[in-house]
């Protein structure tokens, strides 16, 4: 939590991950926050995460699990 809100850092992501949310991000979605110091560029509220995750993250897996069979 900084500055009283729930983010995630898409660095912390794996690389799937994080490519898959930055390409169904809007281009100026990604927040700038300062934290201990240290100026993160890369940041989403969680909401949003959560939404992509949900929605969209875990469809695509289960839609390659079903076409490995």
């Amino acid at each position: 939590m900084i500055k009283g809100q729930k983010v995630i850092q898409l660095s912390q992501l794996t690389i799937d991950q994080a490519n898959d949310l930055r390409s169904w991000l809007p281009a100026d979605s990604l927040q700038k926050l300062e934290f201990q110091g240290m100026e993160l560029n890369d940041c989403v509220p969680f909401e949003t995460y959560n939404y992509w995750f949900r929605t969209f993250h875990i469809q695509s897996l289960e839609y390659h699990t079903i076409l490995d069979f």
